[in-house]
């Protein structure tokens, strides 16, 4: 795990967006093609999503990979195995 998911200084800007990475699909509710992939929290935990920008359905919810950098902290043992109690 690299340092910068540790530390990270205060945003410079005075609102806070991500990137909706356009995806080459249609969706199934309203045949819309504007179709973005990007970070969410839900009641899941973090989360990937890809969805409809017209009309907001969900195409697809994944959990997300390191190469995501979401959420902007994971914790360092976040990985690691249960411990055995007893």
């Amino acid at each position: 795990m690299s340092l910068d998911r540790l530390l990270f200084p205060r945003p410079e800007t005075p609102r806070v967006s991500v990137e909706r990475i356009p995806v080459d699909a249609t969706c199934p509710s309203c045949g819309g093609t504007d179709i973005a992939r990007y970070p969410v929290a839900n009641y899941q935990g973090p989360r990937m999503v890809v969805k409809c920008q017209d009309c907001f359905t969900h195409l697809s919810v994944t959990r997300p990979e390191p190469a995501d950098n979401w959420p902007a902290w994971r914790s360092p043992t976040r990985d690691w195995a249960p411990s055995r109690l007893g």
